[in-house]
């Protein structure tokens, strides 16, 4: 029987860290998985999180399932933080296995109405969207949003691109620290695309994965309320993997605004939904949130350590321009000081990139994407002579 199984594609991340793990190279470089990690190469359990999850082991009475949408006051609280005065009781919200679990939830639900919507994505984006919005069988439709190799978001063509979207489509979009590329839109741009969506009738989709990476936790919250202000209908998913640096324990969910009249049938569809895939949602990660942004020690704790991660990752970034150009005297990468968040895409050509990996045993997601997060106080500068030789030769 097994015999018939088609084959599949495979994840550019995960393909990424199998051919890392196989290069026999002392001196390779990991820039491909989307972890923190500090300047001894470590992914650290935060201070807030160890203390919430001992108060946790002290006050747990038990382990029982929760409802198919979770726990109601990890919700509760999570919409208040995030959206602030805009969450009120016209959203329908459901604890998730992290972002991708709310991602797959919403794109079931859209791929099962009468009259399915097409889902716009920015192009490039997260490499998982398509491959979830495929599953679930949903349609979608792609705009550009950055030209890698001239280093720059592709704002206009993503407005014309939109145009072609009817009433009733979504537009799926990332908060702050635009994952791959680490080029987010300005608040011009994105005044501009919520007053296109607005006139066309276009629904907001939001994903969050990276609060507090870019600016502040609150100052990276402030592009979902204006959206939540806004609209009468919205969606907004998040992870909170790295802004608590809980990635193996799956805290997300899915927040989607409705009209009064829909409310109640929109938590029936989505319970539905999660039943019939993920059922019921893990619940400690959620659980060490919670504590936390109800804590009036711990919170604070955690918003410095977030800080001093956001702060490592912009200092990493400006290393690589001051390195460049005191070492090299070139700005091929002065641009990445200037973006945000982990992630960043290299100005190369497929066949550079090839030669990246196999000449200097810098491992990088296929279509370029780096984590800057990965570089080590030493790595800059490898990774820049590698850059200038590759980009000599070729």
């Amino acid at each position: 029987m097994f015999e018939q199984v088609m084959e599949y594609p495979v994840d550019p991340i995960m393909i990424g860290a199998d051919y890392f793990a196989a290069d026999p190279r002392r001196d390779k470089l990991n820039l491909t998985v989307g972890i923190y990690q500090d300047e001894h190469g470590q992914t650290p359990v935060l201070e807030a999180v160890k203390l919430a999850e001992q108060k946790l082991i002290e006050s747990q009475t038990s382990k029982s399932y929760l409802a198919l949408t979770g726990d109601a006051n990890y919700c509760n609280v999570l919409g208040h933080e995030i959206m602030g005065q805009a969450y009120d009781d016209g959203w329908v919200s459901a604890q998730t296995s992290g972002g991708a679990v709310a991602l797959r939830v919403m794109a079931d639900l859209l791929a099962q109405m009468p009259k399915p919507p097409t889902v716009w994505l920015q192009t490039p984006t997260y490499g998982n969207y398509v491959p979830i919005l495929t599953s679930a069988h949903a349609r979608f439709a792609q705009v550009a949003y950055y030209d890698r190799l001239k280093r720059e978001i592709t704002f206009d063509q993503m407005l014309d691109g939109l145009t072609a979207a009817r009433a009733g489509d979504v537009f799926l979009m990332q908060g702050v620290c635009h994952n791959p590329t680490g080029a987010d839109m300005n608040i011009e741009q994105f005044h501009a695309v919520l007053d296109l969506l607005e006139a066309r009738g276009i629904i907001p989709w939001i994903d969050l994965a990276y609060l507090g990476f870019s600016q502040s936790w609150d100052a990276d919250c402030a592009m979902v309320r204006k959206i939540a202000e806004r609209f009468p209908e919205c969606i907004v998913c998040i992870t909170l993997s790295k802004s608590f640096g809980i990635y193996r324990d799956r805290a997300g969910a899915l927040f989607v605004k409705t009209r009064a009249g829909d409310r109640d049938r929109m938590h029936r569809a989505v319970s539905a939904i999660v039943r019939s895939g993920a059922s019921h949602a893990p619940d400690h990660g959620p659980s060490v949130v919670r504590t936390i942004l109800q804590d009036d020690i711990l919170k604070p704790r955690w918003l410095d350590e977030l800080d001093q991660m956001r702060t490592r990752v912009a200092r990493v970034r400006q290393q690589i321009a001051d390195t460049e150009r005191a070492e090299f005297g070139t700005d091929q990468l002065a641009y990445i000081a200037k973006q945000s968040g982990m992630f960043s895409l290299l100005p190369l050509n497929e066949t550079q990139e090839t030669a990246l990996t196999r000449d200097h045993g810098i491992h990088v997601v296929k279509g370029g994407r780096v984590n800057v997060a990965r570089l080590g106080a030493a790595d800059a500068k490898k990774l820049i002579r590698a850059i200038s030789e590759t980009t000599s030769a070729t």
